[in-house]
């Protein structure tokens, strides 16, 4: 399972990028990319691009990025890298590790 799903329109560089390395289809894995899906779509309006890893099928991919455990979401662009662990269901804590302003409701 590598996916790129969501990447800003055509021309325009991703202000910011994310891997999510995850571990074949769990639910543990399932939650962690709809969560992540929901963060690049919702909160970064779209101008985020996500990359999809199952280590399962691209284990190189994760000794590469020396990963140890999963789901982990990493923050590659822009620098500096940041990780967190888990299926990302705590949105304030996701926005706190990623240095991401949280949306407050008008």
């Amino acid at each position: 399972m590598v996916a790129t799903g969501v990447s800003p329109g055509p021309g325009a560089p991703a202000r910011v990028s994310f891997r999510l390395y995850v571990a074949g289809p769990s639910e543990r894995s399932t939650r962690a990319i709809r969560n992540a899906r929901d963060l690049c779509d919702g909160h970064l309006g779209g101008t985020a691009a996500l990359e999809v890893i199952d280590i399962i099928q691209q284990p190189a991919r994760a000794r590469l990025d020396q990963i140890l455990a999963v789901p982990v979401l990493i923050k590659h662009i822009p620098l500096p890298v940041t990780r967190l662990i888990g299926d990302l269901s705590d949105r304030v804590a996701v926005l706190a590790r990623f240095g991401l302003a949280a949306v407050t409701p008008e």
